[in-house]
């Protein structure tokens, strides 16, 4: 099971709350909902999914706001079942004008924004906002290295009512729109938005494994970056050693190390007793002084530099 279908899983069996089951269906039938004119049956409204928690959802939804009859159907075979996948049909067998009617939907408008009527509350919002994951969603697994969520839809008005309501002051979810082929997503990519998200449509548990997996990986990105940190110390560490290894080598080698004074011919010969050993190191080593890293590394400097004229005086 992918992660977005257990976020599917864990939003299809919410309980359905009455006040806001409308808010529900305006965003189901408005993505996924298709109107078929007189049959035997009269008209009818279907629902086509390929998630099955997303058709359980649908169903409980139809049933429990409008106590209609309802008719499932599972298509199988052809290009649907090379995937794996099967496409869900929820029909509503009675009712189909008056459902229309009562949410307000023209089948046959070429746009469906949603009236005020079921978003005039957060609540109302936030489960117009799980309808529509439900209906279009997808995420990404938490483990990823690349966070995004998004809601698609073919209708442009649509997919600017979900993005304002994402990103109204109740939400601030820094939602984006971008276009794919022949259809718009909103989008988030951070995840700290996208666990915002799933909070806000309830999928609390789907959101608690996205927030473990996201600590974990934040925890691994910070200790591979220490790590890689602390190579590159030890790195620049050895090669300013090698340096200045090889410098008072050359003073030694033209007879000038001896003659420097004593506080900086110590730090010479020490260097060159312990050519592997830290600044640090080197000031514990010093005997009968009080030498601090610090101090030794300006004393280092000064014969680096006295080493530096003195080569350029051969050449």
């Amino acid at each position: 099971m992918t992660y977005t279908q257990q976020v599917k899983k864990e939003l299809s069996i919410l309980p359905i709350n009455l006040k806001t089951s409308k808010s529900e269906l305006s965003a189901i039938l408005r993505l996924n909902g298709i109107y078929h004119l007189g049959n035997a049956n009269g008209n009818t409204l279907e629902v086509q999914t390929q998630n099955p928690a997303s058709a359980r959802r649908t169903y409980q939804l139809l049933a429990q706001t409008y106590e209609t009859d309802i008719q499932t159907n599972i298509e199988r075979g052809g290009s649907v079942k090379i995937f794996g996948l099967h496409r869900y049909g929820i029909i509503t067998m009675h009712k189909a004008d008056e459902i229309l009617l009562d949410l307000q939907l023209d089948p046959f408008s070429i746009t469906h924004h949603v009236p005020s009527v079921f978003l005039n509350s957060q609540a109302k919002q936030q489960a117009f906002l799980r309808a529509a994951f439900l209906s279009t969603g997808s995420v990404n697994a938490p483990r990823s290295k690349d966070y995004h969520l998004e809601i698609a839809s073919s209708d442009d008005d649509l997919i600017q009512q979900i993005m304002l309501i994402m990103n109204n002051r109740h939400f601030n979810l820094g939602a984006k729109i971008a276009e794919r082929r022949n259809k718009k997503i909103v989008y988030l990519k951070t995840g700290e938005r996208i666990s915002d998200f799933l909070s806000i449509i309830q999928a609390t548990s789907a959101m608690l494994a996205f927030e473990d997996a996201r600590i974990m990986s934040d925890m691994r990105n910070s200790a591979n970056r220490l790590a890689n940190a602390d190579n590159a110390n030890v790195t620049r560490m050895t090669e300013a050693a090698e340096r200045q290894y090889e410098a008072m080598n050359f003073l030694r080698s033209i007879h000038q190390l001896e003659t420097m004074p004593d506080k900086l011919k110590i730090v010479g010969e020490l260097r060159l007793q312990y050519p592997e050993a830290s600044l640090s190191d080197l000031a514990e080593l010093v005997e009968n002084q009080e030498l601090t890293k610090s101090g030794i590394n300006h004393r280092m400097r000064k014969l680096m530099q006295i080493a530096k004229e003195l080569r350029a005086t051969k050449v």
